[in-house]
């Protein structure tokens, strides 16, 4: 058993986090963990990428293009560019965000959310999450990370209990906020469960 799943959004969106987060929890099942990161200019708002691969002996948390089970999109934009690395009929998580990026040539006419989601959904099984309307409705905007933990955690063929993910959270997160966080996780996990 082997489950490689892609992390992919901007600098600030707490991808790093998030993937310990799901690594953590991951362990605390007893499955073997590797992670990489691809940090590129994420600190002045770049993409960000984080793989990880789960299963009972991992020799690499390298992703072959092709391969992933599952991406886990912060924003549209940078979901479609993580698409190449999804095997055929895997699963998006894609936070319904679209950032554009902030230095375009003018002649370039942006891609708009709904073309973006169309692109999803012809080459993917997509679980659309309103993370920042989640968010906002439990009043701290740094929680859409862990709302998207919680639609990943629903998804049939993650192998982790719902127990880990909290056990790890708590093990993560500054004490004053867990309960926000688990109730973000929460949230995340019936978006795609309801749909």
């Amino acid at each position: 058993m082997k489950l490689d799943v892609v992390f992919s959004g901007v600098g600030g969106q707490g991808v790093v986090v998030l993937s310990d987060i799901y690594c953590e929890a991951a362990m605390l099942e007893g499955f073997d963990v590797a992670k990489a990161e691809i940090h590129g200019m994420a600190q002045r708002g770049g993409s960000i990428v984080a793989y990880t691969r789960i299963g009972e002996k991992v020799e690499s948390p390298l992703i072959e293009t092709g391969k992933a089970d599952v991406i886990v999109g912060f924003e549209i934009l940078e979901t479609a560019r993580s698409l190449p690395m999804l095997k055929p009929g895997g699963n998006v998580i894609v936070n319904l965000k679209l950032i554009q990026p902030s230095c375009m040539p003018l002649s370039v006419k942006p891609k708009s959310q709904k073309e973006l989601i169309t692109l999803l959904e012809t080459r993917a099984s997509v679980h659309k999450v309103d993370g920042f309307g989640i968010a906002q409705k439990l009043g701290n905007m740094l929680v859409v990370n862990t709302v998207l933990l919680g639609a990943l955690s629903a998804l049939p063929e993650i192998p982790i209990k719902v127990e880990s993910f909290q056990q790890a959270i708590a093990g993560k997160i500054k004490e004053r906020f867990i309960n926000l966080n688990l109730q973000a996780l929460q949230l995340g996990r019936e978006s795609v469960l309801k749909s």
